[in-house]
């Protein structure tokens, strides 16, 4: 194979594709390195580093990385060796010395690690970037670390103590998380959390909020695939169903596809991607007292054109904010929600993220998974960060459209969808996603349904799946029929006031649509600006509420010939609740083929469930043990006809 020896060598831009790389110092000891200026290096197999004698200030790593330079290598083992150094930098907008992020370190420890392999990372890896025009240059000095709570910069200095990992498997419970300091205990493949810093000085009280810093990472760059990161399914019992999270994220110096990453056979069991977030404007260190939250995005299906940055997107809702507490628990919801950009297909450098697993199981993040795409939110690769940072724009409730041209053009290639907040008491927004896919089905799609993760006491979801394995999603996956009706749940720990609404729609394929609610036999509409406004009791809300497409109350929504038959039938059938005999009775004298009988009471509890009732003319239902109240009554016949009634029971 051929070897590249670099000679006290300048590359102000460079691209280009090696067999295998090596930089190391002249045998007179003259400094050998490359400087990547917006451009990628293809390396087919491994890279050998030596590191230079100048130091940190001058000339101390063998490849530099800048301006959206990128390297990418081939093959599947880790075979990268030497106890030099790649440096690339990434930045955290938006930051002060209680704001966190999630990270994942391209690069691993090679302070006198002359073997061969991935490495293990820690704040060590870590340096400020000094040069007179940050991102530009090589000079560095390797930040500095403290016990106490607040970092700073100037130079920079990071507080160890809000460093962990969350390795296996589990829930956001405080126990969960492991603490790890200064050590170089990151694996290659897993993230960390790490909390920000002041503005020049040790002072948070005094710092600016919002100002930008720049990490630079350096060590032995990672490579090939890093395989057995263990994922679990969810516990716990529905609706309270609990994700199971490990904090992975990108390890490469390059870009992620998580498209690629995702679909890659070798990872079936993985079920979503989870993205910190949180509300950076609150000042406090403190788990108990951060309110924060997990964004959810699923790739939606594999991509067929791949490397293009404009397709398969995938879909994301942003996490609402609330404080946690040790247990796990979510306790409180303060500020605001967090953004919805969809620039998740590419996890650029550092990128931090949780996987859920749909089952016990292990995935592999690959070097085929790697892909040149540079940062921004034109190519659909941002780093996390608060709403408002990236260029996205959010559509608030009366502004459904797309305000400018170069959005109107993203909806050529977005996923159809519509996109809905449910508000409770005007405080906490649940933001779910309905899309639409022809080769979804109703039940659990993977890629297509996003897990919640179940934080708020008081929340919105989709029930998704079979009675006894059905789970809580907010991202639903659909084929579209306009007759379909979607299940939408609520639970609600204390009476409260919820107003649903859409606030995006991408190339729908329906007119309207409706909160449908079944008891009350109600329709209110959710698009066009309109909102449907409830009060709900505390309790468990899982099948009496619905988002349909048609108002069966407005002949604009049912075509002429389906309404007139709706009618027909309607005429022709007859119900009867008998109480001194305790039976419903119904009269169908014109034989129409019944397909279900369906009872509920007022919270939406299946109470009576009858199916393939033939074409009997009279049918009967005994209801002597339902206790007293309203209990909505629904016949469905074989064309699919549903006919509603409201039954009032008397049993004393």
């Amino acid at each position: 194979m051929k070897n590249l020896l670099l000679f006290s060598t300048l590359l102000l831009s460079t691209t280009g594709v090696f067999a295998q790389l090596t930089v190391k110092p002249t045998s007179g000891g003259a400094d050998s390195y490359i400087y990547v200026n917006d451009e990628v290096v293809f390396v087919t197999q491994e890279i050998n580093l030596t590191r230079n004698l100048s130091g940190p200030a001058n000339i101390e790593a063998s490849i530099y990385l800048r301006n959206n330079g990128q390297l990418i290598q081939g093959g599947t083992t880790s075979t990268n060796s030497g106890d030099g150094q790649l440096s690339v930098q990434q930045n955290s907008p938006v930051t002060n010395a209680f704001a966190y992020y999630y990270w994942c370190s391209p690069v691993g420890n090679s302070d006198g690690n002359t073997g061969s392999g991935n490495i293990p990372f820690g704040l060590g890896g870590i340096y400020e970037d000094i040069n007179s025009v940050p991102g530009v240059g090589v000079a560095a000095r390797r930040s500095s670390n403290i016990s106490g709570r607040d970092g700073f910069t100037s130079p920079l200095t990071i507080s160890r103590r809000w460093m962990y990992t969350h390795p296996d498997p589990g829930t956001e419970a405080e126990g969960n998380y492991i603490r790890i300091n200064a050590t170089n205990g990151a694996q290659a493949g897993y993230g960390f959390t790490m909390k920000g810093v002041n503005l020049n000085g040790n002072t948070p009280s005094g710092a600016p909020w919002g100002h930008d810093q720049i990490y630079e990472f350096r060590g032995r760059p990672n490579n090939g695939d890093i395989t057995n990161i263990p994922v679990d399914g969810p516990v716990g019992t529905f609706p309270n169903t609990s994700a199971m999270m490990t904090l992975s994220g990108n390890p490469y110096p390059s870009a992620l596809d998580m498209n690629k990453f995702y679909h890659d056979s070798a990872n079936a069991v993985l079920g979503a991607i989870y993205y910190y977030d949180e509300d950076r404007s609150v000042m406090s260190h403190y788990y108990s007292q951060k309110p924060f939250g997990y964004g959810v995005w699923v790739p939606d299906g594999p991509d067929n054109t791949p490397d293009n940055p404009h397709d398969f997107l995938g879909t994301y809702t942003p996490a609402p904010f609330y404080i946690w507490n040790a247990g796990g628990g979510s306790t409180s919801h303060t500020g605001p929600g967090g953004g919805s950009d969809q620039n998740k297909r590419y996890a650029p450098i550092g990128q931090g993220f949780m996987l859920i697993g749909n089952s016990l199981g292990t995935v592999t993040i690959k070097n085929s998974h790697r892909v040149y795409i540079k940062e921004g939110a034109a190519n659909h690769s941002v780093f996390q960060r608060p709403e408002g940072d990236s260029g996205s724009q959010i559509n608030l409730p009366n502004d459904t459209g797309l305000s400018t041209a170069a959005e109107t053009a993203r909806e050529n290639y977005r996923t159809p969808i519509m996109r809905i907040w449910s508000i409770f008491d005007e405080a906490v927004t649940r933001e779910l996603a309905l899309t639409f896919h022809e080769q979804a089905t109703d039940g659990y799609d993977r890629g297509f349904d996003g897990l919640s993760p179940q934080d708020l006491k008081t929340d919105a979801y989709f029930p998704i799946g079979e009675d006894n394995n059905r789970k809580p999603y907010v991202i639903n996956g659909i084929k579209y029929n306009p007759n379909k009706q979607v299940p939408i749940a609520f639970k609600i720990k204390n009476q409260s006031k919820l107003d649903l609404k859409v606030v995006e729609e991408v190339k729908k394929p329906y007119a309207h649509a409706y909160l449908y609610d079944r008891l009350e036999n109600t329709y209110q509409q959710i698009t066009g600006g309109m909102s449907a406004t409830l009060n709900l009791p505390a309790g468990t809300y899982d099948n009496r509420f619905f988002i349909i497409f048609r108002n069966q109350n407005l002949r604009r929504d049912i075509p002429q010939t389906e309404l007139n038959e709706k009618l027909i039938v309607m005429e022709n059938v007859t119900f009867f609740q008998n109480n001194p005999l305790q039976q419903l009775e119904i009269s169908n004298p014109e034989g129409y083929v019944i397909k279900s009988a369906l009872v509920y009471d007022m919270n939406g509890k299946l109470v009576i469930q009858e199916k393939n009732l033939g074409d009997q003319s009279k049918y009967s239902f005994y209801t002597g043990n339902l206790s007293d109240g309203v209990y909505l009554v629904k016949l469905l016949t074989e064309d699919d006809i549903a006919i509603d009634y409201k039954a009032i029971v008397h049993n004393k």
